[in-house]
C-alpha cells in the first residue's frame, strides 16, 4: 500500500490560504510555489515540504509590500501505513549522546537566564551528572539515599569528593576543573532526531515532541534536570515523569488507536507493594485523605492525621516517604501523596529500610491499555475545528493548567496570535490518518516568517485534522527522515537528514530527551 500523487496533491495552500494563516494581505501577484517536494519512507508513509515566496502587505506601507517566504514539512501517515509513530528516550541510547552539546546547551542556558555572563562560562568549573537513570528507572538503589546525597552536594560543591564512589553512578563528567570548588550541574540524556534516524535501522522520520526543562530555575528541586519532560510522559507502557501538571496530551493504545485529551493527576494511581492500586486526586476541593495529592503550588498542608502516611515524589521517584505527624513538603517538581488504611500501614512498616516499593502508573482507559505519551499543548484544533483566538485556546478545556496563571513551569508565550516563530504539531485525520508537522521561522524575508499559534491551527485545520495538539516550537521543531538526497535538505552543511532549517544560531539542530519516531514495521519485526 502506497500514497498515490493524488493523495499528496492534495491540501493546496494559494496566497488566500496564507492571508488566513498568517492574518495579512497576501498578494495574488508574486505569489509563486518555490518548491513541492515528496518522498515515501515506508508503505503508506510519506514526508512533503512546501515553500512559499509571496508579497505581503505592509501596515506602514502599503504601496511597498514585502516579500515573504514559508516553509512547512510534514509527515503523513495513511490509515493502513506499515509503520507507526512512538516516542523514543535519549536515555535508552546513551552511545548516541554527545557529552558536548550537552554542556553547550547548559552554558547557553544558563546564559540566557543571566546567571553566567558569557565571558565567564566556560572558566567556571562544573560537576555534570547524568540523571538519565532516574528517568529509566535503571539506578537500582533506593532513591531517597540518592536524592539526599544529591543536595548535600548540591549545598556543599566541595564535598563531591567525598561522595566519589556514589556519584560514578551518575556517570559524572567534570569540565574545566583545575582544583577549585565544582558546582553541580545535573542533565537528562539528549540526542537530535538526525542522529536517531542515522542510527536506526527500523526509524524512517523523527522530529521533536513536548516540552523539556532548559533553564537552570526550572530544576531547583534537586533532582530535576535539565532536558527533563514537562507533563506526563510515557514510553513503552511505562510511566517516565507523571501527569503533575495537567496538560493536553497524545496517547496511544495497546492494540491501536490513538486519543488526544487532557492528562493530571487523576489519570494515575500509586501500586504500593501487592496491595489494591489508589487512584491519585488532586488536594483543591477535596476531603478526603487516601489518595489526595498535594502539589508544591497547591500552598501549605494541614497536619497529617494519625493514621496518615505520606510519600513525596519528585518526577516519578520517591524521595521521601513519613507516616508521622509532620506534613512532609511537596517538592517543586513533583508532589506528596497522602495514604491511610493498609497502605498507610505498609508505608510505615517498610519505609525505614529501603524496602519500600511505590510506582506510580496510568490508569486503564475506556479506550485500552495506554502504551505511550507525550504531553504538551494547547490543543490547536478539536472537532475538526481550529481555535479561533486566545481565550478558546488557552482555558482550561484546551491548555488544562499549561495557561497564563498556571503552575510552573510555564516558560511559554501564552499570546496566540502575535508572536511568528518555528512551529510544532501532531494531528489525527477523520480517516484514522496521523500528521506531524513541523514549520520553519524566525528566517523572515530569508526562507520562512514562522506562523503563531492561531496560524498553526488554521494550517492543521487545512491539512484536514480533526484533533491537533501544539508540540514543543522554537528551536526544538526539527525534522529528519532517512534516505535523504542533498535535495531534499535545504543546506549543504545541514546534519544528514535534517529536511527543515532549525531556528538555533547556524541551522544547528538542537538535541532533545524525547523525540518522536515514525517507525517501519517491517524492519523492526513487528
Amino acid at each position: 500500500m502506497t500514497i498515490s500523487k493524488q493523495e499528496m496533491a492534495e491540501n493546496r495552500i494559494n496566497s488566500a490560504t496564507l492571508s488566513r494563516l498568517l492574518d495579512a494581505e497576501v498578494y495574488k501577484r508574486g505569489f509563486s510555489v518555490e518548491e513541492d517536494r515528496s518522498k515515501e519512507l515506508a508503505p503508506g508513509v510519506a514526508w512533503r515540504r512546501r515553500r512559499f515566496r509571496f508579497l505581503i502587505a505592509n501596515p506602514e506601507d502599503r504601496e511597498t509590500p514585502r516579500e515573504e517566504g514559508l516553509c512547512i514539512n510534514e509527515i503523513v501517515l495513511h490509515r493502513d501505513a506499515e509503520a507507526e509513530i512512538t516516542p523514543v528516550l535519549a536515555a535508552e541510547h546513551s552511545g548516541l549522546v554527545d557529552m558536548e552539546e550537552i554542556e553547550n546547551a547548559y552554558w547557553a542556558t544558563t546564559f540566557a537566564t543571566g546567571a553566567i555572563r558569557a565571558s565567564e562560562a566556560r572558566k567556571e568549573p562544573r560537576l555534570f551528572l547524568n540523571l538519565s537513570n532516574f528517568l529509566t528507572g535503571s539506578l537500582g538503589r533506593d532513591v531517597r539515599q540518592i536524592a539526599q546525597l544529591l543536595r548535600e552536594v548540591e549545598r556543599e560543591p566541595a564535598s563531591w569528593e567525598k561522595h566519589h564512589k556514589e556519584l560514578e553512578a551518575f556517570q559524572p563528567e567534570v569540565i574545566n576543573y583545575d582544583g577549585g570548588e565544582l558546582a553541580l550541574a545535573r542533565y537528562a540524556a539528549a540526542i537530535t532526531p538526525s542522529r536517531l534516524v542515522q542510527s536506526s535501522e527500523e526509524v524512517v522520520a523523527a522530529a521533536n515532541a513536548g516540552y523539556f526543562l532548559n533553564f537552570p530555575e526550572e530544576y531547583a528541586d534537586g533532582v530535576s534536570c535539565l532536558h527533563q519532560p514537562v507533563g506526563g510522559h510515557m514510553v513503552d507502557g511505562r510511566l517516565v515523569f507523571p501527569c503533575w501538571f495537567e496538560r493536553p496530551g497524545i496517547i496511544s493504545f495497546r492494540g491501536g488507536g490513538f486519543g488526544a485529551r487532557l492528562f493530571g493527576v487523576s489519570d494515575m494511581e500509586l501500586r504500593l507493594g501487592g496491595l489494591p492500586p489508589v487512584a491519585l486526586f488532586p488536594a483543591s476541593g477535596n476531603t478526603d485523605v487516601h489518595g489526595r495529592t498535594w502539589r508544591a503550588f497547591e500552598g501549605a498542608m494541614p497536619a497529617p492525621g494519625e493514621d496518615t502516611a505520606q510519600l513525596a515524589f519528585t518526577g516519578s521517584l520517591l524521595t521521601g516517604a513519613s507516616g508521622g505527624a509532620q506534613p512532609l513538603a511537596a517538592p517543586f517538581g513533583g508532589a506528596t501523596i497522602w495514604v491511610d488504611g493498609e497502605h498507610a500501614r505498609y508505608v510505615r512498616e517498610n519505609s525505614g529500610g529501603g524496602s519500600l516499593n511505590a510506582e506510580l502508573r496510568m490508569k486503564r482507559f475506556e479506550e485500552g491499555e495506554p502504551e505511550w505519551l507525550v504531553s504538551a499543548g494547547p490543543f490547536l484544533v478539536r472537532d475538526g475545528k481550529a481555535m479561533q483566538s486566545g481565550e478558546s485556546m488557552f482555558n482550561a478545556a484546551n491548555a488544562g493548567e499549561f495557561r497564563p496563571g498556571g503552575p510552573p513551569p510555564t516558560r511559554f508565550p501564552y499570546d496566540s496570535d502575535k508572536t511568528q516563530a518555528p512551529r510544532s504539531a501532531f494531528g489525527t485525520t477523520p480517516d484514522g490518518g496521523l500528521r506531524i508537522v513541523v514549520v520553519d521561522g524566525r528566517r523572515s524575508g530569508e526562507h520562512s516568517c514562522g506562523l503563531t499559534l492561531q496560524g498553526l491551527a488554521f494550517l492543521m485545520e487545512e491539512l484536514g485534522c480533526e484533533t491537533v495538539v501544539n508540540l514543543d516550537g522554537g528551536g526544538s521543531s526539527i525534522m529528519a527522515i532517512e534516505g535523504a538526497t542533498l535535495a531534499d535538505m535545504l543546506r549543504d552543511d545541514s546534519p544528514y537528514g535534517v529536511v527543515n532549517f532549525p531556528s538555533d544560531a547556524g541551522g544547528r539542530e538542537r538535541i532533545m530527551p524525547v523525540i518522536l519516531a515514525v517507525r517501519n514495521k517491517d524492519r523492526s519485526g513487528d
